[in-house]
């Protein structure tokens, strides 16, 4: 009596949700072989898509047919046994080497005769034609729900799918957790280790729960993928193409683009940071280029120290730099500080002309307005005249694609600037007001700070950082650099540091445009410089930073 063995395949895949269950075919098949009074000789179950090679328990049940363990197989349809060339392939050739006598279905018997071998490459390639239509559909659906704003799936942390219009929400509980993390992230005082370990012991964050998984807290490598992925300022980049999301963006384009050059940044090897040992890694020596670390020592009176020094590791390099103690470095960071510190009546005198500066540029920038509006016409010209192109087969796929690209990035700035036209200018004023608040508060707070609000203050204040002979050398990064150069003016000039017209919005007469032009010109070297930087650091995320920190440690 002929050996068979009953194979009954469930896909996970959705195209095959409409076929029996494992459990039914098992059922269905040992009915028609006692039926036929067929000869079982095992029952093999797997539940794996067919669309292409791989699958253990298919290739172990043709190996045990090949060494003559069994004659024939018993399927609920020819496509539970192969879906792609390479294993319907297999089967017909079984059949050809005589090693395969019969393949039995409910609804008929298939033979190692020409017309059966026949019928059963027609029904694979049917099969197959089904898969690739399926796919071809799929692909075709998604496509076009990209280009309608929405992408397929479950979007990423801080969002939700809203299942009664197709679209995607803000998650009421995960959205203003996951903005913090950015405003971290952006204040350039947190690596993200230290933010997931904020987010997860701190906020208690956690993942989505779902049936089987989820509920976790994020995984360092989900943070940084979190990070980099546009769909936080409402892009949607699929296969390296571009898509414009419709769903409420977390971020601006310019604090995605900020935070991925942080990113690049934080990905340098850096000494391991201690509350101690607030600066390391953040100081070159000035004799030989090495990184600067410290180390704690104690003396026999049990008093314990901290010094900075060299790390003296560069290769041919005999470096002579001695040992600063650390009060010593801190009292040169104060001096700095000092450099850029401005008075509180002057910080609101610099504010209040900032502000009235703002009137007369929101004026103008209706113009700019109008010139953008112009720009975002020819780019999406531009994206039309692309397709054409495409269709005539003027360009490559990857010509294609690449140009799509960077036409969909212009896009989304231009529209990102058309949207916000009127704020443009209102926010580059919360950035001056945010400068000259800091320049008033950093000296005291960083006299007052932890070690790490400390790191954070000299982080972001200060470049290109060099000690030698136990002499810190800082250069304040923009726009600071302006306020020092003034601040140094007035000292050299020996003017009033604060002139009596400070309440005065514009000169009224010469004795008072000299001790005020060079404040006026602080103002608008500040502004100009965010106009044209927009992506630059903000003093914001910082400040809020250390106040809360204080606050916290006050409680």
């Amino acid at each position: 009596m002929p050996r068979i063995a009953i194979y009954a395949r469930k896909s996970t895949e959705s195209e095959d949700r409409q076929i029996l269950s494992i459990d039914s075919q098992i059922r269905e098949l040992q009915q028609f072989a006692a039926r036929e009074r067929l000869s079982i000789v095992c029952v093999l179950t797997e539940s794996k898509s067919a669309k292409s090679p791989g699958r253990p328990v298919f290739n172990d049940l043709f190996a045990r047919i090949q060494r003559g363990e069994f004659d024939g197989v018993l399927v609920w349809k020819l496509d539970r046994l192969a879906r792609n060339p390479v294993d319907g392939g297999a089967v017909i050739w079984a059949m050809e080497e005589r090693k395969l006598a019969a393949i039995h279905t409910p609804h008929r018997s298939f033979l190692n005769t020409g017309n059966d071998k026949f019928w059963m490459q027609l029904e694979f390639g049917m099969a197959k034609k089904y898969v690739d239509d399926l796919s071809d559909n799929v692909k075709r659906g998604i496509r076009a729900k990209l280009e309608r704003g929405w992408i397929s799936g479950l979007p990423p942390l801080g969002y939700l799918n809203d299942p009664v219009n197709r679209t995607i929400v803000k998650d009421p509980e995960r959205f203003p957790l996951v903005r913090r993390m950015w405003d971290l992230l952006l204040g350039g005082a947190h690596t993200p280790p230290r933010i997931l370990q904020i987010a997860t012991r701190e906020w208690g964050l956690v993942t989505r729960q779902f049936k089987r998984r989820g509920g976790k807290p994020l995984t360092r490598s989900a943070l940084y993928g979190l990070f980099q992925n546009p769909f936080y300022y409402g892009g949607l980049v699929i296969n390296g193409e571009f898509f414009q999301g419709k769903h409420a963006p977390m971020i601006s384009l310019a604090e995605f683009n900020h935070a991925q050059r942080i990113l690049g940044n934080s990905t340098n090897p850096r000494p391991s940071i201690r509350p101690s040992f607030a600066y390391t890694g953040l100081m070159k020596c000035g004799e030989c280029g090495a990184s600067v670390t410290a180390e704690q020592k104690r003396n026999r009176y049990g008093r314990e120290y901290v010094y900075y020094h060299c790390t003296k590791r560069k290769a041919g390099v005999a470096c002579t730099q001695p040992v600063i103690e650390v009060k010593s470095l801190e009292r040169q960071i104060e001096a700095f500080l000092q450099t850029v510190t401005i008075s509180p009546r002057l910080r609101d005198w610099a504010i209040g002309r900032a502000r009235a500066l703002n009137e007369e540029e929101a004026q103008k920038d209706r113009a700019a307005f109008d010139g953008t509006a112009k720009r975002y016409a020819a780019c999406a010209r531009q994206l039309s005249e692309l397709v054409d192109l495409r269709l005539r087969g003027l360009l490559t796929d990857d010509e294609y694609v690449n140009k799509k690209r960077e036409l969909e990035t212009e896009r989304a700035r231009l529209r990102e600037l058309l949207h916000d036209n009127d704020g443009r200018v209102t926010a580059m004023v919360k950035r001056c007001e945010e400068v000259f608040d800091f320049a008033a508060q950093a000296s005291n707070a960083f006299r007052t700070g932890s070690p790490e609000e400390r790191r954070a203050i000299l982080r972001f204040t200060g470049s290109n950082l060099t000690l030698r002979d136990k002499i810190l050398t800082i250069e304040p990064q923009k726009p600071l650099l302006f306020v020092q150069r003034t601040v140094k003016t007035a000292k050299q000039e020996k003017s009033p540091f604060e002139p009596a017209h400070l309440r005065l919005a514009e000169p009224k007469n010469t004795r008072v445009v000299a001790p005020l032009s060079k404040w006026w010109a602080l103002v608008d070297d500040v502004r100009t410089f965010f106009l044209t930087h927009p992506s630059s650091p903000s003093f914001q995320g910082l400040l809020r930073q250390t106040n809360s920190t204080r606050c916290a440690r006050a409680v």
